[in-house]
């Protein structure tokens, strides 16, 4: 097989594979809902899925061109990298429309327990003013199937009118502290697994990112657009003094350190005399335990000779 036709023949595969994945995001993006999180959250993590159906794709592309030396496959390497520089961009914009959806979730949840609470907080109110209002125990009856609250047992029609009002309050007291502890807030471990999907889905168009800027060949230059990047990044570091020479100290640096370095010596010098001190001192006490055992040992010698003469 010569290699024009190895080039065609990864060409048709490049384009079958972008075929396959365009396929893919369509039917994912049905029904459109630009407006709904959880679409945009689902279509988001389509794409990353299959991201890796149009790299390689695009690598495909670049084999074939270097295998074959035909105008017609070099235009195809310039179109494709054009659109790959805007699909790199898009992937690079999917990150901030990802924090964008993670605080709208967070408003989403705020709102769904806000409207829950003020609900709840309705009802228990209804049933209040219901149990406020009955004179009697067939009129509370009434009263608390009407607004849906409590039953009143079979136990409980034997107790006073006070006393059951009473219990029923309570039962509502209860419930409404209950159904509020029970709220879980956006940061909540049961929503842990949404924010974990946006981080992945984040982390991985951030790399699907890059992925497309180095495979985004200029053939004119003879670079991809991460190389272009990379070498802007390079000059700017370049102009701001960040790179080259090693940049002199400051002055009042300078100074500091200089003086820091006398503080040293003279520490270094201050702890040798001390040293020589005692050094000095521990000599000198050698020398007059040394005296001291001498005439101990010539009064002895003395002292005996002196009882030998007198025995």
């Amino acid at each position: 097989m010569d290699s024009s036709k190895l080039a065609s023949l990864l060409l048709s595969l490049a384009y079958t594979l972008f075929a396959v994945f365009l396929a893919i995001i369509f039917v994912e993006a049905l029904p459109v809902r630009l407006l709904d999180p959880d679409w945009i959250l689902t279509l988001s993590a389509s794409l990353v899925n299959t991201v890796t159906i149009p790299l390689v794709g695009l690598g495909l592309v670049h084999v074939a061109v270097h295998s074959s030396s035909e105008p017609r496959f070099q235009l195809i390497q310039r179109r494709l990298g054009r659109l790959a520089t805007w699909v790199a961009l898009g992937f690079f914009l999917l990150l901030p429309l990802l924090g964008l959806l993670t605080f709208l979730n967070g408003q989403k949840i705020d709102r769904a327990n806000a409207v829950q609470k003020v609900q709840i907080e309705l009802k228990a109110g209804q049933i209040r003013e219901a149990v406020a209002d009955a004179q009697s125990i067939k009129e509370l009856q009434r009263a608390m199937v009407a607004v849906e609250g409590p039953q009143i047992d079979a136990v409980s029609l034997n107790q006073p009118l006070p006393q059951i009002k009473k219990q029923i309050l309570t039962l509502v007291s209860q419930a409404q502290s209950r159904f509020l502890a029970q709220q879980k807030g956006p940061y909540s471990k049961e929503y842990l697994p949404v924010f974990k999907q946006i981080l992945r889905i984040s982390l991985l168009s951030l790399i699907s990112g890059f992925g497309f800027a180095a495979l985004a060949w200029n053939p004119k230059t003879n670079k991809s657009l991460l190389t272009s990047w990379l070498d802007a990044l390079r000059s700017l570091a370049r102009a701001l003094g960040l790179t080259g020479a090693k940049r002199s100290s400051p002055k009042w640096l300078a100074a500091m350190r200089k003086k820091f370095e006398l503080a040293r010596v003279k520490l270094g010098r201050w702890n040798r005399a001390k040293q020589r001190g005692r050094d000095k001192n521990l000599q000198t006490s050698e020398r007059e335990k040394e005296i001291k055992r001498r005439q101990n040992e010539r009064f002895k010698l003395r002292l005996r000779e002196f009882r030998n003469r007198h025995k």
